[in-house]
């Protein structure tokens, strides 16, 4: 378990682009949604896009990427399959809704260029491999599962084939990271441990919870659970009873061992505020009103060498290859000849690209 808690300690060098929705991000979904985001800040984050207006766009298009026009139908189409399989929300607010557009704009075009780059490389995702990594996802929702999503796939006007697509999309990215970074050099022992010297104070395991959580619909019944738990009752037995999370209710509301920051704000506050053998609650997230109960709590430690090597080693493969992805990307951006539309032209076209692909 103290292996698995150095991910925490070496964490600050490759980040999520927003905290995840759901209580646990380090499921098949959340870390579908973390590899896709990182694929748009790839994109929202594009080196030296090379601009020509040469040839002017037609009316309803978003960019031309090489000789293929976006219209503002595909665009559209492109951010709804976004949302039905990895929930990225347009916002509300008209500014930011303008931010979002050139942000989007820049990942239609980068996503264009690498699709090439993948397919000169021979590249292909087979049907199945998509079909199993959606199972997979939706298998590990919350929110209904594959009736749910099915259901807003109809709603939206989207094909299951759209969203499938999106994902062979994403998986080839990853394995085109894998082709441009294959002979990188690997990283030395004498690299790791002087990296450890340097940044031995960060080596600290944050405070770890083992958490058992119940989701329900309203705080009315979330307050007679816990009164309930208070008063004696089994929590797994109220969790099978109770529980909206098809994830956890089976397993009597096991959350697993878990750190501050993999939970959303408010239920961390509760639960990492709670005594050993405690429950906590009701606390509002959006996928209900929560009561939890505090199983174990591990403390803060110093992590030896040994315990973080392996880690940091990935943390410094991992810098070394987004260095070189960085590098191959601006030149293939470069040479892509990608126009926009002037509500879609991005506000820093030169910034470097800060993500790499997930696995």
């Amino acid at each position: 378990m103290r292996l698995a808690r150095t991910r925490h300690a070496l964490g600050r060098g490759l980040r999520s682009l927003r905290r995840r929705p759901t209580l646990l991000p380090h499921t098949a979904r959340a870390r579908l949604i973390s590899f896709v985001l990182s694929v748009l800040v790839l994109a929202g984050a594009a080196t030296q896009v090379a601009l020509t207006w040469a040839t002017a766009l037609p009316d309803n298009a978003v960019l031309r990427a090489s000789d293929t026009v976006i219209t503002k139908d595909e665009f559209q189409k492109r951010i709804e399959t976004l949302e039905a399989l990895y929930g990225v929300k347009r916002p509300d607010k008209q500014a930011e809704q303008d931010q979002f557009n050139k942000d989007a704009a820049k990942s239609v075009a980068v996503s264009h260029i690498l699709d090439r780059a993948a397919q000169r490389q021979d590249i292909v995702i087979a049907d199945k491999k998509a079909r199993d990594t959606l199972n997979q996802m939706l298998e590990q929702q919350q929110s209904g599962g594959r009736d749910a999503f099915t259901k807003f796939l109809e709603n939206q006007g989207i094909a299951e084939a759209e969203v499938l697509n999106e994902l062979k999309r994403q998986l080839a990215t990853s394995q085109l990271f894998e082709q441009v970074t294959a002979e990188v050099e690997p990283v030395t022992d004498e690299e790791v441990r002087k990296t450890y010297q340097d940044r031995k104070s960060e080596m600290v395991s944050p405070e770890q919870r083992h958490l058992r959580n119940i989701v329900v619909d309203s705080k009315q019944k979330a307050q007679e659970i816990l009164s309930q738990a208070q008063s004696g009752a089994d929590f797994a037995t109220l969790a099978a009873q109770h529980s909206l999370d098809r994830s956890t209710k089976d397993e009597g509301g096991d959350l697993g061992t878990v750190t501050a920051e993999q939970l959303q704000e408010k239920f961390a506050e509760a639960a990492f505020q709670a005594d050993k053998d405690s429950y906590f609650g009701p606390v509002k997230t959006q996928h209900g009103w929560n009561v939890g109960q505090v199983v174990e709590v591990t403390p803060s430690e110093q992590l030896s060498f040994d315990e973080v090597k392996e880690q940091l080693e990935k943390d410094l493969d991992t810098k070394r290859k987004l260095k070189k992805w960085r590098n191959w990307l601006g030149e293939q951006i470069k040479k892509a000849d990608v126009e926009y539309a002037d509500e879609y032209r991005p506000d820093d076209p030169n910034a470097p690209p800060s993500e790499v692909p997930r696995q």
